[in-house]
This record gives C-alpha cells, sequence and structure tokens, in this order.
C-alpha cells in the first residue's frame, strides 16, 4: 500500500466518522406522575394522590435519573403540567400530544436538548390512532441526519387485552416497516412502555429492527426484574453503551419511596446514527 493510499483511506475513515451523530437516547415509566394540585382524566391517581411536596420531590428525584441523557421517552404521566415540569427541571425542552385513554389519565410525553438539530413534533401517527392509545411521534434532523422518535406505552395483555396488546405490536411493526421502505436513510427508534416480556436474540418484539436490550441481555427494566422498557431502531444506526439505571432504593423499596421515584429502571443507550 502507497503512502498516498493510505493516507487517502484514514481520511475517508476519519470523514466516516465525523460524519455519524451520536445521541442519547433513554425511556423511563414515571410511575403515575400527577401533579396533585390538577384532577386528571380517569380516576387512576385518586386513591394514591401524592402531597405537593411529594410531587416536586419527585419531579427532581426523576430529574436526577434522565440526567445526561438527550432524547427521553416517558410514559404514565399526567400530561402537559408534568412532563412541562420535568422538562424545566432537567433544562430540557418537551413535546405532548393528547392521548385517548380516558380510563387511566395516562400520557406520554418526550423531553429533547439537541443542539443543533431541528425537532419538531409530529403528533400522533393515523396509521395507529385508533390502535395505541398512547403514543406521540418526534422528528428530529441534523444535515443529512433524519431520526423519527416514537414513544409508546401499550396495553397490558391480560384478559380481554391480550388480542388488542397483540394488535398494537402488530401495528408498530407494520409502521415502521411501511416508513422504512419510503424512507430508507432515515432511522426509526420506538420506545416505551411495552408491557411485553417476549425477548429474541436477533429479533425484536415488532418484528423488525434491533432491541437496545439485547445487549444487555434483556435485563430487567422494572422491580419485578421483567424486561417491560424497550427500545428499538430501524434504519442507518446502531446502539452502543446500553445501561439499565435503578432508582437508589435497592430491590425492596417500602410504597412511600417507590412512589416518590418510580418502579421502572431507565433503559439508555446511545444511539450512533450513520
Amino acid at each position: 500500500m502507497t503512502r498516498t493510499t493510505f493516507r487517502l483511506l484514514v481520511f475517508l475513515l476519519l470523514a466516516a466518522i465525523a460524519a455519524a451523530a451520536d445521541i442519547k437516547v433513554a425511556t423511563l415509566n414515571t410511575l403515575l406522575l400527577f401533579d396533585p394540585k390538577i384532577d386528571h382524566r380517569g380516576k387512576i391517581d385518586d386513591e394514591q394522590r401524592m402531597t405537593e411536596q411529594q410531587y416536586a420531590e419527585k419531579i427532581g428525584n426523576l430529574a436526577t435519573l434522565i440526567k445526561g441523557y438527550q432524547v427521553v421517552g416517558l410514559q404514565e404521566t399526567g400530561g402537559k403540567a408534568e412532563i412541562s415540569a420535568l422538562a424545566a427541571r432537567s433544562g430540557m425542552s418537551w413535546f405532548w400530544e393528547l392521548g385517548k385513554d380516558t380510563a387511566t389519565g395516562q400520557e406520554v410525553g418526550l423531553l429533547h436538548k439537541l443542539p443543533g438539530w431541528q425537532v419538531s413534533s409530529k403528533g400522533r401517527v393515523l396509521a395507529l390512532d385508533r390502535l395505541v392509545s398512547k403514543h406521540l411521534l418526534v422528528e428530529a434532523k441534523n444535515g443529512s441526519h433524519r431520526v423519527y422518535f416514537l414513544v409508546v406505552h401499550l396495553l397490558r395483555p391480560i384478559g380481554t387485552q391480550v388480542a388488542k396488546h397483540k394488535q398494537q405490536i402488530n401495528g408498530i411493526g407494520d409502521w415502521m416497516r411501511g416508513l422504512n421502505a419510503s424512507e430508507p436513510k432515515s432511522v426509526v427508534v420506538v420506545l416505551g412502555d411495552t408491557n411485553s416480556t417476549i425477548t429474541e436474540v436477533g429479533a425484536s418484539l415488532f418484528g423488525v429492527g434491533i432491541e437496545a436490550g439485547e445487549q444487555i441481555n434483556f435485563r430487567g427494566t422494572h422491580l419485578t426484574n421483567k424486561a417491560f422498557d424497550r427500545m428499538v431502531l430501524l434504519g442507518p444506526a446502531t446502539w452502543r453503551d446500553v445501561e439499565v439505571k435503578k432508582p437508589p432504593y435497592g430491590t425492596r423499596p417500602v410504597a412511600e419511596l417507590k412512589r416518590v421515584w418510580t418502579d421502572h429502571y431507565l433503559l439508555g443507550a446511545t444511539l450512533r446514527v450513520e
């Protein structure tokens, strides 16, 4: 190999590395993050409503848990007020779209801090609107890079909801395939609480894409040690440095302590966009 050829290869390698973009992405179920001053839709929070002091403590605790991440998908919040409060405490921007789960009043959202990126909410996905009551799509663009983040919170596969849960999973997989077919250079990331324990090496829950959790053997993301929380990518990107961050309360936290943190753990990773 000549010196000129070697220099050219080094230049091309460095150019390829420089062209890649890293984003620290996480998902977190916040366990009934409801502002006690607000009467939310649904009655799920009425019997265990926090005090204002507990709520403020919880916002601070969750902010420490997501610190350092640039994109965070949130589940089990009360909505706009709670998502914006956590964003403000974390020094991040936020998106929220009113969902259709009137029974529980739970909402999903997304926090972001991506300097140099153009980030915009795409709201709800038409193909998933009637199928997945709690979801939000956000787009991030930077030069030639485009990433779609779909935050979801799926039904628990119990009783009559088993079939609906399966339909949600299949619908999300179909949507991912469709978007990838129309925009093969874009990256699609689905993140959130799937309420599923199904794992398979070399295959994602949605039948397409790559699971971040596979890199850590689908380590548990809940106090029950089950891998409910997932992050799946499809497109020109890879997962790196996958981790699970637990609240500092041990394996058997008392109810009061768990309530001001969450019963889920943060699933996080670096998304390298090629």
